[in-house]
């Protein structure tokens, strides 16, 4: 049984090194720490953490995308189109370096398993936190549907296909969809905002639940499309990444 949205575990302070940096599509980085003092974690699927950064930042928070199973190390995921401080920093980032961290923490979790259909909307980087539940979530034999709709602009910045079609070969209760709302001419996916297909494609809305993470504009307007078609305030969740 997951936890309920509202618990958390404490956070605690982390040692890590650098375990590898790999750039995923465009402008989108992977990268994996080793933990060394403590040298395990434990978390729930959807949690944060929050990272030490020279001034005069100081602080970058990033959703951990590895699974909860994994205790030895965690995996974050970072756009660096921005190029403020936390992209500069992912992308000085070199094999064996020392990082610090509190964590984890956050309330963006898995309500229990009611049986309902989980739909999962993410733009960009809000991708990071449903990685981890949908790796989570699938592979310890939970059978609710589960379907995720995913919003980016070009062929470019598509990534996770082979994985996400893995999930699909493995599990009868996940599908996914890719839409871009600036594609080439040779896309053949979806094509427009994400905030264009969940009311009109998402099946069972009332008797869903809803998480949706990314920019602030995507959660403003899916919310109230939702509750404008009666979806309850309950049944949604949101995180939002600038």
């Amino acid at each position: 049984m997951r936890l309920l949205m509202e618990q958390s575990t404490k956070p605690l302070e982390f040692q890590a090194t650098a375990e590898w940096v790999k750039r995923l599509a465009g402008d989108y980085y992977h990268v994996r720490f080793s933990l060394t003092k403590p040298d395990t974690i434990s978390f729930v699927a959807g949690q944060y953490v929050i990272f030490d950064l020279p001034p005069p930042k100081r602080r970058h928070t990033m959703s951990l995308v590895s699974t909860p199973s994994d205790h030895h190390a965690i995996d974050i995921l970072q756009s660096v189109a921005p190029m403020g401080q936390g992209s500069k920093w992912v992308l000085g980032l070199k094999p064996g370096d020392p990082v610090s961290f509190v964590g984890p923490v956050g309330k963006f979790l898995l309500s229990e398993d009611t049986g309902r259909q989980k739909v999962f909307v993410a733009t960009g980087c809000g991708i990071a936190p449903f990685r981890s539940m949908l790796l989570d979530y699938l592979t310890t034999g939970r059978n609710s549907p589960v379907v995720l709709y995913w919003g980016l602009r070009f062929e470019r910045d598509v990534f996770w296909q082979e994985e996400l079609r893995k999930l699909v070969a493995e599990h009868r209760n996940f599908h996914y969809h890719v839409t871009l709302s600036k594609p080439s001419e040779a896309w053949m996916g979806m094509k427009g905002r994400v905030t264009d297909h969940i009311v009109d494609k998402a099946p069972a809305l009332l008797d869903s639940e809803f998480y949706l993470c990314g920019n602030r504009e995507m959660i403003v307007e899916v919310r109230k499309q939702l509750t404008d078609k009666g979806v309850l305030a309950d049944q949604i969740f949101a995180e939002t990444f600038f």
